[in-house]
């Protein structure tokens, strides 16, 4: 065979087989890319005798295909004025952080809880309701509110016993508990892909219908809705869903003029802990953002 065309056809094997090599290259950047890698903290306890805990940090990466938002009791407004206001303050960067996730291709699920007649000719809202019935394991209580388990966690760290409110209202006086909330802020848009429920039965029908495996809370309030809601995290986690707390997209109901005293945003740590202790590990928007994590302006004040 001449010469000249051995090595043209070496050259062309060569070049055929970098193509090939490019190619497979791309393929596994594209495939990396559409994964989420996520940064996240946990309690883990290291002496059962003095049940001493340690903080330890780990990362995932997630399929956004199998992974969903659940923005819990983000209201319009509150019976308590200054969580209405620091709820004001949360929803922009929280809306940002559901943009993003949901650009990711991540499913996003509002759960304003007590306003389906709001939403009731919404389409993300008949969404929600035509999804095809999953039944639960059996004799799973899907729709019931979660309340602490002491056999699964210790107290809370913090007494809401009075209602949580931590400043007075207009006028100087306590503010009085009713059912202030009609609808989600406007300040968290609501895409047309987006679904809209308060039902744990209609929450878990979506998350089985889409395979979804990771589940990200947010919202408002840790101590009580976050953490009892029948789709919130005591919920998941015992559904066995690998359920996560977004630390810096959430609030409490805390007054500090009650134990253990300490300012409310103190007070809201100790409740995070409390989650990344006995329920589920926790992660900042940054991940999905890029941003700093979100703190409130009075924090930022006070400290």
């Amino acid at each position: 065979m001449n010469y000249s065309i051995c090595l043209l056809i070496l050259l062309v094997t060569f070049s055929a087989c970098q193509q090939q090599k490019r190619n497979t290259a791309q393929e596994e950047r594209s495939t990396k890319s559409e994964q989420i890698s996520v940064n996240l903290r946990k309690h883990v306890r290291i002496n059962n005798e003095n049940m001493a805990w340690e903080s330890r940090e780990f990362q995932e990466s997630w399929d956004p295909s199998k992974t969903a938002f659940i923005i819990t009791d983000m209201w319009d407004e509150h019976w308590c004025e200054s969580a209405t206001r620091r709820v004001g303050e949360l929803a922009p960067r929280m809306n940002e952080t559901v943009h993003a996730a949901r650009e990711m291709g991540l499913t996003i699920i509002h759960a304003p809880s007590g306003t389906m007649d709001f939403y009731a000719e919404w389409p993300q809202r008949k969404a929600a309701k035509s999804v095809p019935y999953h039944a639960a394991p059996e004799a799973f209580p899907i729709n019931d509110w979660c309340y602490l388990d002491p056999e699964q966690e210790a107290a809370l760290p913090i007494d809401d016993s009075d209602g949580g409110c931590d400043q007075p209202c207009s006028g100087g006086e306590p503010c009085e508990e009713r059912e202030a909330w009609s609808r989600q802020t406007p300040e968290i848009d609501i895409a047309a892909t987006d679904f809209i429920s308060d039902q744990g039965q209609e929450i878990f029908n979506i998350i089985q219908s889409r395979n979804i495996e990771n589940i990200v809370v947010m919202g408002v309030h840790l101590n009580m809705c976050v953490l009892g809601r029948p789709f919130a995290i005591r919920q998941m986690a015992n559904l066995d869903k690998n359920v996560v707390l977004m630390r810096d997209m959430t609030d409490t109901m805390y007054n500090p003029e009650m134990l253990p005293y300490v300012d409310h945003f103190t007070g809201t740590d100790l409740v995070v802990a409390h989650v990344e202790k006995y329920w589920a590990p926790s992660m900042l928007s940054t991940d999905f953002t890029g941003k700093p994590a979100f703190r409130f302006a009075s924090r930022n004040v006070a400290e």
